[in-house]
């Protein structure tokens, strides 16, 4: 089996790619005048909303594919593997992973939809909405866990000394995490002004915009750790008493973010760690977790409620394990890579047949 990708963003060109046939495809391209001639030339496949037959001739030489599959959160880059599945006459399968629709024309988004042979969707949430939308039902595929989740290192020897670590491990978006996170550094604050054994909050991933982390930071409680790799991942999540997982209650972002689920969220539920979620209803990753109580799940602001939850679980820690341990048994049947993988490709073979 061979899979051509065509990849739109000039960075991935940095990605390695042994044994990986790779080609670059800029959609969309700039709209200015002068990429015009290119697309004529058949040297890009896009201007303004126009492919170039040339260039996918080109692109596509030596290789016939069986269908055409797309993974994608623009719509741009939808019409181009559309256009793409028109040409061969081979069926588009797609996968949506973020909301590309909500500022697209409902005719044009329609349109599209009614082509695809195969309609992928990230979650539960996203599929309803599509289905009430556009009529169009789809199958969900959430990115699943990879198996090194399921099994962590052990954790540290318990040491009723050290203070209880909680920890998000992922990037920090201020657009998707802030008016959430900060409400868990102020109960972490909090807490610790009460008595009791003490708690921190550590953050460890990139974060965007640059220097974000510093509004919520606190010397000797809140933390910021910057990026880490695979390995040092899961050590840090072997680590941590607590995983946290903030999104936005800001009711615009809420909108954009809500029909997506985080990769984070099955890796986290992996684990076997107890997690906190804490973000508004109606988003994808709070609703799988309210369905199969995944997890602790706050679906509105309370630093007070914060506050009583963390003594409670620097108390007793024993119901939030147990659930973990439950919500593991879900992930490994529902939210594992493999199994995801094994699902996926059953549907291409059928698809393609």
């Amino acid at each position: 089996e061979r899979i051509r990708y065509f990849y739109n963003r000039a960075q991935y060109r940095d990605l390695p790619k042994d044994g990986l046939d790779f080609r670059f495809a800029p959609v969309p391209s700039s709209p200015g005048r002068r990429y015009a001639l290119p697309m004529w030339l058949g040297l890009t496949p896009e201007w303004r909303g126009n492919y170039s037959e040339t260039w996918l001739r080109r692109n596509l030489r030596g290789f016939a594919p069986d269908l055409v599959f797309s993974s994608v959160h623009s719509i741009t880059t939808i019409g181009f593997a559309d256009w793409v599945a028109q040409q061969l006459g081979r069926p588009h399968v797609l996968h949506v992973m973020d909301e590309p629709f909500r500022h697209a024309e409902p005719a044009q988004v329609d349109a599209m939809l009614q082509r695809v042979r195969g309609f992928l969707t990230i979650s539960e949430t996203m599929r309803h909405a599509y289905s009430e939308r556009y009529g169009r039902d789809s199958q969900v595929f959430h990115n699943g866990a990879e198996a090194e989740f399921f099994h962590p290192p052990a954790p540290p020897a318990p040491d009723p000394d050290r203070p209880v670590r909680l920890r998000f491990i992922g990037n920090l978006l201020h657009l998707q995490h802030f008016q959430s996170i900060e409400d868990i550094a102020a109960a972490v604050q909090q807490h610790n002004r009460g008595g009791g054994r003490r708690t921190v909050l550590e953050i460890y991933g990139g974060e965007h915009p640059e220097g974000c982390s510093r509004e919520i930071l606190a010397e000797g409680e809140i933390t910021y750790h910057g990026r880490i790799g695979l390995d040092e991942r899961l050590d840090t999540i072997a680590g941590a008493d607590l995983l946290v997982i903030p999104f936005t209650f800001d009711n615009e972002y809420f909108q954009e973010y809500r029909l997506s689920i985080p990769t984070k969220l099955p890796e986290n539920l992996a684990t076997g760690k107890p997690v906190l979620l804490y973000g508004p209803k109606g988003m994808a990753a709070t609703d799988l977790c309210l369905q199969h109580g995944l997890a602790t799940v706050f679906t509105e602001r309370s630093v007070p409620r914060l506050v009583q939850f963390l003594q409670e679980f620097t108390d007793n820690p024993e119901p939030q394990r147990a659930q973990a341990s439950t919500a593991q048994q879900f992930a490994k049947s529902e939210l594992s890579a493999e199994v995801t993988s094994r699902r996926f490709q059953d549907l291409l073979h059928e698809l393609a047949a």
